[in-house]
């Protein structure tokens, strides 16, 4: 072959190559304008959602029951409501409670279980007077807001500047029932029978012995009996020889029951031989005493927080919720229940956080509180200045009989 020919070939070869090269890197172009390769194509990854926000974390407010009582029941109103308008500083609202405390020493264990492990921001109640002020003294150690409800006794914020009252104080409701007795009743002997040692039933009973003793009455017979006890016949023959016309009673509800039958029975008559009338405090304002056919109260009268046949508007709704969430009506210590959860959210709302002084110095400044209750003001020792009023009972009902402001 000639050496013309073979450059020929050659020539061919090389064209070729060059023309699959250029082929090559057209087809090239072409699937990778975009800049990736039509084999190696990196799907999209796909965006996640981010997760909703966790809901806020509740505030804890501790409630303490002296006994079993429904006062929890007023709690749980107040606590439903402000839940209903987006809760506190936009936290819902968990009531913890413990029913049942039958002693000092375990509603102070109860209230520091929930100060330490439910990290309650408040502590409501106890309603039992020598309960609550033993659990003032803790809540004022750990820093925590007390509003106790039931509990009447003036020592009860003796504990420190964290504790206030809902309810009115014994000093008060004793001067009240002192005052219904001489001057609207228009009687001028008394006989007093107290618990021995029982911080309520022994504070209220000096506040209306001293009273009615001021107010020109003579008080025949000062007595007391131990606790549990059930036979008080030494007590009432003492009592009946004095001829009282009335004769206060201010002691826990299971002795009323028995007091109250054995009395009658004796029989206790004034010194113009009329039956002697029985009257009491605010510890009478219970379902215990009045439906037990034991007990004799039938025309007897006693001081109380607040009647449900009251015509206030913020009362009458209290009363309306009340009777729609449990079915029936509440009681006295339910409705300063009521209002102590009520005083504390009002207080933490107006301070716009949870600190402790700022709630403090919120309740002092309480004015013109109008709830379930109503309070003018608090003294200087927490002490709220309110109205009481007098309940009796007719055909075993108790009904309203007169307000008596302060």
């Amino acid at each position: 072959m000639s050496r013309k020919n073979d450059f020929r070939r050659a020539g061919v070869r090389c064209s070729m190559q060059l023309l699959r090269a250029a082929c090559a890197m057209a087809i090239a172009l072409a699937a990778c304008g975009d800049g990736t390769s039509p084999t190696s194509v990196v799907p999209a990854t796909p965006v996640t959602p981010a997760p909703p926000p966790a809901p806020p974390a509740p505030v804890n407010i501790g409630f303490l029951v002296s006994g079993v009582r429904t006062y929890p029941n007023g709690g749980m109103v107040a606590v439903e409501e402000v839940n209903a308008g987006g809760g506190l500083l936009g936290r819902p609202v968990e009531l913890i409670v413990q029913n049942g405390l039958e002693d000092a020493a375990t509603a102070v264990a109860a209230a520091e279980a929930m100060i330490l492990d439910d990290e309650v921001v408040a502590l409501i109640g106890p309603n039992r007077s020598a309960h609550a002020i033993e659990v003032g003294a803790l809540a004022q150690r750990h820093g925590v807001p007390m509003i106790t409800t039931a509990a009447t006794n003036p020592g009860v914020t003796a504990a420190g500047d964290l504790v206030f009252m809902a309810a009115f104080t014994d000093q008060f409701q004793g001067r009240v029932v002192a005052d219904f007795a001489f001057e609207t009743l228009g009687v001028t002997t008394a006989a007093v029978l107290t618990q021995r040692g029982e911080v309520y039933s022994e504070g209220i009973g000096e506040f209306f012995f001293d009273h009615f003793r001021r107010s020109g009455g003579t008080v025949v017979a000062d007595l007391s009996y131990e606790e549990g006890a059930t036979d008080f016949a030494a007590q009432l023959t003492a009592v009946a020889a004095g001829a009282p016309a009335v004769l206060f009673m201010p002691g826990p509800v299971e002795e009323i029951v028995l007091l109250t039958a054995q009395a009658r029975a004796l029989p206790l008559h004034d010194a113009a031989g009329e039956p002697t009338v029985f009257l009491g405090a605010d510890a009478w304002d219970n379902p215990a005493l009045l439906e037990n056919e034991q007990a004799f109260v039938e025309g007897s009268f006693f001081s109380a927080q607040f009647s449900p046949d009251t015509d206030e508007p913020t009362a009458r709704a209290f009363v309306e919720a009340y009777r729609a969430r449990f079915g029936i009506p509440p009681t006295g210590g339910d409705a300063v229940s009521y209002d102590a959860v009520r005083l504390f959210l009002l207080a933490a709302a107006r301070a716009g956080s949870l600190d402790a002084d700022a709630i403090r110095r919120e309740l002092l400044a309480t004015e013109q509180y109008a709830g379930a209750t109503f309070i003018s003001h608090y003294n200087e020792d927490r002490h709220p200045t309110k109205s009481a009023v007098i309940m009796t009972i007719e055909n075993g009902v108790k009904k309203f009989y007169q307000q008596v402001d302060p």
